[in-house]
């Protein structure tokens, strides 16, 4: 039974309007690319910070929706749940999970202000990691991070050796853990900056690579095992 396409389409839209932060130079300048987290963009306090939230709740909605259908099916694949293998469905669990993260960040926990440009306004990590850990918008940005992740590492490991499948995932796992390696790094730093937004658009744009990823799979039939 050929998948229907609609999930594709899903998966790679919501990568598209994860990746708004991209519009920064033109919309708000003094973030731009290399200035504080991209999740400043949709602080409060910022100039078209409603077109980042809504970027962010749009595509962690896509996610949700492609996901729920690749793990559920529809009418005529009211099995497909069974059907799959541990692996594929932790992928799309885990996809899900980003999923409804990027929709909190994107609404919930969104920041009221920007600390990268308002001396006023106290970053996350500013009361150490006790702080940054009970902090809504870390812990929801965490959990977006952690179902990215795991949806990489889960697909690689439901790919067959030696496919082009096996091959991508395996690059995205692997581009995912050095750069969030490198990330923690910066933002464990007290004079974080331009490194570490550089980093953290790295991640983004490895996120959206695995949507794109996503997509693809979506349109291949179920698989039990690697």
């Amino acid at each position: 039974m050929r998948p229907p396409r609609w999930p594709a389409a899903a998966f790679g839209l919501s990568a598209v309007t994860y990746s708004s932060w991209l519009l920064a130079p033109w919309l708000n300048p003094e973030l731009g690319l290399t200035t504080g987290l991209a999740s400043d963009l949709a602080a409060s306090d910022q100039p078209w910070h409603n077109l980042f939230r809504f970027g962010d709740v749009v595509a962690g909605g896509l996610v949700v929706f492609g996901s729920a259908r690749m793990l559920l099916g529809g009418r005529r694949d009211r099995r497909r749940w069974r059907r799959l293998g541990r692996a594929e469905r932790a992928a799309w669990l885990f996809a899900a999970l980003f999923g409804v993260a990027t929709i909190c960040d994107g609404s919930l926990t969104a920041l009221p202000c920007a600390p990268s440009i308002d001396p006023g306004c106290a970053a996350p990590l500013a009361g150490g990691v006790l702080s940054a850990v009970s902090d809504p918008h870390t812990i929801t940005s965490g959990l977006a991070v952690i179902g990215g992740l795991g949806s990489i590492a889960a697909f690689w490991a439901a790919s067959r050796d030696g496919s082009t499948d096996r091959t991508w995932a395996a690059g995205l796992t692997v581009g995912a853990v050095a750069i969030n390696l490198g990330l923690l790094v910066e933002l464990l730093r007290t004079d974080t900056g331009v490194e570490e937004a550089v980093w953290q658009r790295l991640e983004l744009l490895n996120l959206a690579g695995w949507l794109i990823y996503a997509a693809v799979r979506s349109q291949q039939p179920p698989r039990r095992s690697a």
